[in-house]
């Protein structure tokens, strides 16, 4: 797979890319809460809690610097609107994985189950909205430049990088990107997806990354 030349597709291709890792993760959490791994239970949790951490930093991120820089020529009024119904579900659902990590017995599967599972539509409408409204022919019609573009994906990148748990968030990231794009998304150096993330990141936090789909 190869990443587009066009600086109009690059929002979106990262956007694509992104929700996918989230809505993977979501299958396999739904999976799990409705035959719960009790004999695993600390690590079923860490990785409930990165799933829910991710997405939070993939939208405080957009938030810092991706509608302010699209809201100057476009209107993101309903993605903002979107999130806060995407939030108050994750500010639920990681309540009750953090109550459950601090006391085992507090674990309620059934509960995390319908609340997750009532949160689907609201997320998964918001995940395929935002990528049709971003799409390069609209962000052509609203007149930003190539070089608005890249600017504002270098910033967006920027704001990831330095922003989040890394011992959460990248993990969950490169454990949720199929094989045809581990080489190519997100753009790193090589000794990051080769040596640092595997070998040190992940490392911390390796058991819960057995429930993830992909290789670190």
């Amino acid at each position: 797979m190869s990443v587009p030349t066009d600086p109009f597709e690059l929002l979106h291709y990262n956007m694509v890319r992104a929700h996918q890792t989230y809505t993977t993760g979501y299958d396999v959490i739904v999976k799990h809460l409705a035959d719960p791994p009790t004999n695993d239970l600390k690590n079923f949790l860490g990785y409930c809690e990165a799933w829910g951490i991710s997405i939070v930093h993939h939208h405080d991120t957009e938030e810092a610097t991706v509608f302010p820089f699209l809201n100057t020529k476009m209107d993101f009024g309903h993605e903002q609107e979107q999130h806060k119904a995407v939030h108050a579900f994750l500010d639920s659902f990681l309540e009750q994985i953090k109550a459950a990590q601090a006391d085992p017995s507090k674990f309620d599967a059934a509960s995390l189950l319908e609340l997750t599972e009532s949160s689907k539509d609201a997320m998964f409408t918001h995940f395929s909205e935002e990528v049709v409204h971003i799409e390069a022919d609209k962000l052509r019609e609203a007149q930003f430049t190539a070089q608005d573009c890249k600017s504002m994906v270098a910033n967006m990148e920027k704001h990831a990088k330095a922003n989040g748990d890394p011992f959460l968030v990248v993990p969950f990231m490169r454990s949720h990107t199929p094989p045809e794009y581990k080489d190519v998304w997100p753009a790193m150096p090589w000794v990051l997806r080769k040596v640092v993330i595997p070998y040190m990141l992940a490392r911390r936090y390796a058991g819960y990354w057995k429930y993830s789909p992909y290789p670190v």
